[in-house]
Order: structure tokens, then C-alpha cells, then sequence
């Protein structure tokens, strides 16, 4: 039996961790690092930190169709070796800006050149048995949020004893040894996509509405009901999850009553969120492997969307941790049972173009989420955003309930 997907599991599974603890150690405290750099007024405060939440999502939906071609005909471990080696770039030249317009530039430059999640991504998709993709896509998911919990933490520690530029440069030595992690130690063996090309083919032949032997080309898999209702799936998710997160650091602020502790505050909300996201990935993703995705996906919509809307109105810091742990444990199983549906639609030679129309699709929604976030928080305030996140979460769950309802009554 081939166990070399479950050693390259294992590995991307720590790289990931390395990658996205080096991004935690500085990202989330850029709307504290801009205050430093002279952005003091409350409304342009809002601003810039939906702007810079956003810039790297356009660049990044932009370039990864291009990447995913390059990942299926170079190889899918150059990709993640491309996106590690340019995000510590980054990192380390965060710590030298000195205006809000340099951060604004590295933002935008991060979406063209990283991509460290859809590369992994990618990368264990091939090879992996369909009946375990659920398990283990949730198993790599699980190791973003152990990063963005460990990051997070670390780094408001971290930024409050050294600076926000040595923390800058602490998560890029971070992302440097996930980088040689993934160098040393991850194997790509072709003969796994041809592998994954026959058992694909295998499946389409037994499916009740197989027309044909032939694997069907990406604009056939990409215009399928399926295809379409999960890529409309994950645009409101990626949407509605990217929503509150640029502006926790301020609504932390907000509960504190002023800038003392908050960064390690945000470190410990952040961190906590992440390993409830991290637990549901290991956890509620498995029912995938049993059970029918969309069933499951509508249940935990429902469940997040009953849990958001009282953060709103969260009396107190630790309500408000206690309340957004919760939804966020609910929205945790979500995207990895998504991208394990879309694995097994996609044809295997074409898997890491598809990967990344799902990458643009996503980085639609987290584009435009801090956007929206920095008009309703300047009109409203900032803990209305959270009841937006819970409208779109409801939205989301309708296409859902429609797609899992669709499925049942063609295999009924």
C-alpha cells in the first residue's frame, strides 16, 4: 500500500503550521502597527484597516488560476516552496516600513507570490484515497488554525516585549524553516496523479449519469450544479469568515478601553478561535468520509449563524471570547468538507488549475469582506459587523440546504 501521501501529510501538516504562525506573528496586529506609523483617526483607522486586510485577497484571486497551472505541470511541492520562501520576504520587509503605503505595497506583493494554504492544499489532494480525502484535507486544515493560534499568541507577546518590527522578523526565520521543512523532507511522486487519474475514472464509470469514459475538461467540471453551488458556497463563506477578523483587534480595544493589553489580548481571542477551528477540522470533518457532505455543512451553518449574532451584543471581553469560539468551533468544519467535495469533482490532471479557481473565488469573498467590515463598523459600529457575518452565514446555508436536497433525490 503507497504511504507516501500520508508522510507528505505530515510533513505539510507542520510546514503549514511554521507558515501560518510566522503570518500570526505579525498580521494580526497591523491595525496596532499602523497607529505607530502615524494613523491615529478612528474613521481612517477603519479604513486602512479594511484596505489592508483586502489587498492581498485581489492580488491573490488574480494569480492563483496561474499558479494551479503551474503547480499541475511543474509539480505542486515547487509551488509551496514559491510561497513560503516569498512570504518571509514579506515578513521581513514589514519590519523596515515606514508608512502605511509601504505596509500597503507588501500587502498587495503577499497575494501575488504566497499562497501556502491552497499549495498544500494542492499538494495532499494528490495522491490521497477519495475515501480518506475528507479526514485528511481536514487534518491539513486543522494545522492553519494551530498556526493561527500559535502565532497570535506568540506574536502579541512578542510585540508587546520587543516591538511590532522584531516580530515582523521573528515570523519571517519562522516561515524560513518551514520553507526548508518542505524542502528536505516532502516527495512528490508523479505516478500518484496518474494513480489518482484511474481511480477518478474509475468512479466516473460507475456513476449513474456517466456519459462517457473520458475525463471531462475543467470547463465541464467548473460548470457542473455542483461545482457551481460549492464554489458559491465557499465565495459567502471565505466572505462572511474574513468579515469580523481585521476588525477583532479594535472591538478588543474597544472592550479594554484603550490600546493597554490589547495585543496580547487579540493574541489569546485569536488563539483561541484557532483551536476551535483546528479541533472541528479534526473532528467534525471525519463525518465527511460517512456521511453526505452537504448534509452536515448545513447543520454547522445553522449552528455558527445561531452563535454570531449575540457577539454583537457580547457585555464584556470574555462573553465575547466565549461567544465567538463557539460559532467559530461551528464554522470549522466547513471549508475542509467544501475542498474535499471539490477534490473529488476535479479531474486529477487538472486539480491544481481548479484548486485555484477556487483560490479566486475564495479571495472574491475575503477581498471584499474588510471592505464591507470598514462601512458598517463606520456607520454602525464595529460589533454590528457580527451580525452581518451571521446574514451571510443564513445565505450560505440555503444554497447548502439546496445542494444536499438536489444530491438526495438524484441517488434516491
Amino acid at each position: 500500500m503507497n504511504t507516501l501521501w500520508r508522510r507528505n501529510l505530515a510533513f505539510a501538516w507542520i510546514a503549514q503550521i511554521l507558515s501560518l504562525s510566522g503570518f500570526g506573528f505579525a498580521f494580526p496586529f497591523i491595525p496596532f502597527f499602523i497607529q505607530e506609523l502615524g494613523v491615529t483617526d478612528a474613521e481612517e483607522l477603519r479604513l486602512w484597516t479594511g484596505v489592508l486586510a483586502s489587498a492581498p485577497a485581489l492580488s491573490m484571486a488574480i494569480m492563483a488560476p496561474i499558479w494551479g497551472l503551474l503547480a499541475d505541470r511543474m509539480g505542486r511541492k515547487l509551488m509551496m516552496l514559491r510561497a513560503m520562501l516569498f512570504g518571509a520576504i514579506i515578513l521581513a520587509g514589514m519590519s523596515l516600513s515606514q508608512t502605511v503605503t509601504a505596509v500597503f505595497i507588501l500587502r498587495v506583493t503577499q497575494g501575488l507570490f504566497t499562497g501556502t494554504t491552497t499549495a498544500a492544499a494542492t499538494l495532499v489532494a494528490s495522491g490521497t484515497p477519495p475515501e480518506k480525502m475528507s479526514s485528511a484535507l481536514g487534518l491539513l486544515s486543522s494545522s492553519n488554525f494551530i498556526g493561527i493560534s500559535v502565532g497570535p499568541l506568540l506574536g502579541g507577546l512578542a510585540s508587546e516585549w520587543l516591538g511590532y518590527r522584531q516580530s515582523f522578523v521573528i515570523g519571517a526565520a519562522i516561515m524560513i524553516v518551514g520553507f526548508f521543512m518542505v524542502l528536505l523532507f516532502i516527495r512528490e511522486n508523479r505516478n500518484d496523479i496518474e494513480s489518482d487519474v484511474a481511480a477518478y475514472g474509475s468512479r466516473a464509470s460507475s456513476s449513474p449519469d456517466h456519459r462517457s469514459r473520458e475525463e471531462p475538461s475543467s470547463r465541464q467540471v467548473l460548470l457542473s450544479a455542483i461545482m457551481l453551488g460549492s464554489l458559491a458556497m465557499l465565495l459567502l463563506l471565505r466572505f462572511a469568515r474574513a468579515l469580523p477578523v481585521p476588525f477583532l483587534p479594535l472591538y478588543v480595544q474597544d472592550l479594554l478601553g484603550g490600546l493597554k493589553g490589547a495585543a496580547s489580548m487579540t493574541g489569546v481571542v485569536s488563539a483561541a478561535r484557532g483551536a476551535a477551528t483546528a479541533l472541528a477540522a479534526v473532528t467534525i470533518t471525519r463525518l465527511g468520509d460517512r456521511h453526505p457532505k452537504m448534509m452536515i455543512v448545513t447543520v454547522l451553518l445553522l449552528l455558527a449563524s445561531i452563535f454570531s449574532v449575540p457577539v454583537a451584543y457580547a457585555p464584556s471581553l470574555g462573553w465575547f471570547t466565549v461567544l465567538i469560539v463557539i460559532a467559530t468551533f461551528f464554522l470549522g468544519g466547513i471549508e475542509p468538507l467544501l475542498q474535499a467535495e471539490i477534490s473529488t469533482l476535479a479531474p486529477p490532471r487538472r486539480r491544481g488549475f481548479i484548486f485555484g479557481i477556487q483560490t479566486t473565488v475564495g479571495n472574491v469573498g475575503w477581498f471584499a469582506a474588510p471592505l464591507v467590515g470598514s462601512a458598517v463598523s463606520i456607520r454602525y459600529g464595529v460589533n454590528m459587523i457580527f451580525l452581518a457575518l451571521a446574514f451571510f452565514l443564513v445565505a450560505t446555508m440555503l444554497i447548502a440546504g439546496v445542494l444536499h436536497l438536489r444530491g438526495t433525490r438524484r441517488t434516491g
